[in-house]
């Protein structure tokens, strides 16, 4: 598990961060999807958090404690799962009915 005391598995981690910004803020542009600073935010926080479920488990695998990442892993991942649910549903407030109908179509 060299790899999670290393920078490397942190730099991937932000690149994917800052991939995923760039990709919600290009998806909202093409469909009108209105977003104001309280979705981005509600959008960062779910992001962290996700963040933090991957952290959890890659130290405590680093740390070899695989029964804790395997806990961890399952509590947090159905946490993140269901709040990523909830996050957009948050970012579709405010949807037009023809965005909602090219969302929809593809």
């Amino acid at each position: 598990m060299q790899i999670f005391n290393s920078g490397t598995f942190w730099f991937v981690e932000g690149i994917l961060f800052c991939v995923l910004l760039a990709g919600l803020g290009a998806w909202a542009r093409d469909r009108a999807v209105p977003m104001p600073w309280w979705k981005w935010a509600a959008f960062l926080v779910w992001v962290l958090f996700a963040g933090f479920t991957i952290a959890f488990v890659g130290t405590s695998l680093g740390e070899n404690e695989a029964s804790a990442a395997v806990r961890g892993g399952i509590f947090f991942g159905i946490i993140t799962v269901l709040s990523g649910v909830g996050v957009r549903r948050i970012v579709m407030i405010g949807i037009t009915s023809s965005a909602l109908e090219t969302i929809t179509e593809s």
